[in-house]
């Protein structure tokens, strides 16, 4: 059935209307699904770089907060200085333990910070070491002056220096 104008009348008439309706609603609720799913997605990416930077922040801040207690612990006139651990570059921290000269070698050998320590003159390599930190990299340099450089490269690809001004002298060990 029609009215004067041609148009449905009647149950027709609405039935044309709620499929309209339906369709309009199927639609903005499609649109809504994809913006959900498009903002769970964003903050997941989010949430993930935030996590990355934390993790390696929280490296680096362990790395250097370390090395650094380290050296002031050991601090005192030719107790820090460079060196080589046989091949390896390290920083050796002097110390005498009621008439023993004893040394803790800090390096970097096979993906970490290590420390090793013993008696002066003890003939061990970087193997013997323990495993603190997993690093990409590690660096000692000292200036005349005292002023000792470390750069730390991490696993993350970034790397990092820390200053650090010690009371005693630097200079270039033989090795150890």
């Amino acid at each position: 059935m029609k009215d004067k104008e041609g148009e449905p009348i009647g149950i027709l008439k609405n039935k044309s209307r709620l499929q309209a309706d339906s369709a309009a609603v199927f639609l903005l609720g499609a649109v809504f699904l994809f913006l959900s799913i498009g903002l769970v997605l964003l903050g997941g990416s989010v949430y993930s770089q935030t996590l990355s930077a934390a993790s390696e922040n929280d490296e680096l801040r362990t790395t250097f907060s370390y090395i650094a207690n380290q050296i002031r612990r050991a601090d005192s006139h030719g107790a820090v200085e460079t060196g080589r651990l046989d091949a390896v570059p390290a920083l050796l921290l002097n110390q005498d333990f009621e008439g023993i000269a004893c040394v803790t070698y800090l390096y970097y050998w096979e993906g970490s910070l290590r420390e090793l320590f013993v008696e002066k003159d003890t003939e061990l390599g970087p193997e013997a070491g323990l495993p603190l930190i997993e690093l990409a990299g590690l660096d000692f340099q000292m200036d005349d002056q005292g002023l000792l450089t470390i750069e730390a490269a991490f696993d993350s690809g970034g790397s990092q220096r820390m200053l650090l001004s010690c009371r005693s002298q630097g200079r270039e060990a033989g090795s150890s």
